[in-house]
């Protein structure tokens, strides 16, 4: 009597197994000792290990997709993570460029100044040399003076600090008083301005 329970418990336990195998097989892909394979060709029927390995199979896919979905996740925040730090690393360029250029007006301005003061012909070209050459220079940099004098009175890059009665020229720059720059296409510092008015 006892024989045949032991029997029972033993075929329990196999059908158990075999029941587990077929519903994914888990267990005995992680075994290590052995190749999965051969563990289902021993351990199960046919239907059972083609059942096995598709249910494998989508699993793998499955996970391909996640892993592959994850990568491209990756990938785009890494291009985006460039992308800001080499937009970050140009701001910060243009920003310390123009705040050297800014300081760099005062020089031209004073020049502008100075070459009234000149008399000495010899004097005055050597000067204006070394005015082109600062110029020159800064245009290297997007620099670009704003074309004023003569010309309509423009408020986006004009500042008019004076007025002249002038019928003829109404409208109109009719001196300029303070040069005005743009760096890069963007206004750096608009050119002050006389402008002529009439009645």
């Amino acid at each position: 009597m006892k024989k045949e329970k032991k029997h029972d418990v033993r075929e329990d336990a196999a059908k158990d197994e075999e029941v587990k195998q077929a519903e994914g097989g888990a267990e005995v892909c992680e075994s290590e000792d052995m190749p999965s394979e051969e563990i289902y060709r021993e351990e199960m029927s046919d239907g059972d290990y083609i059942a096995a390995l598709e249910v494998k199979l989508g699993k793998a896919l499955a996970e391909i997709e996640s892993v592959k979905a994850l990568a491209q996740r990756v990938q785009a925040d890494f291009d985006n993570y460039r992308k800001r730090n080499n937009s970050m690393a140009e701001d910060m360029k243009a920003l310390g460029q123009s705040t050297v250029i800014e300081k760099m007006l005062t020089v031209l301005d004073n020049c502008d100044l100075a070459r009234k003061y000149i008399s000495d012909e010899a004097a005055l070209t050597g000067f204006n040399m070394m005015e082109a050459q600062i110029l020159g220079a800064l245009t290297g940099f997007g620099l670009a003076e704003i074309e004023a004098d003569g010309k309509e009175f423009d408020a986006k890059t004009m500042s008019a600090v004076e007025r002249v009665k002038d019928a003829e020229n109404a409208g109109k720059v009719v001196e300029v008083l303070l040069k005005g720059y743009t760096l890069n296409g963007k206004l750096l510092r608009p050119a002050s301005v006389k402008i002529a008015y009439a009645d």
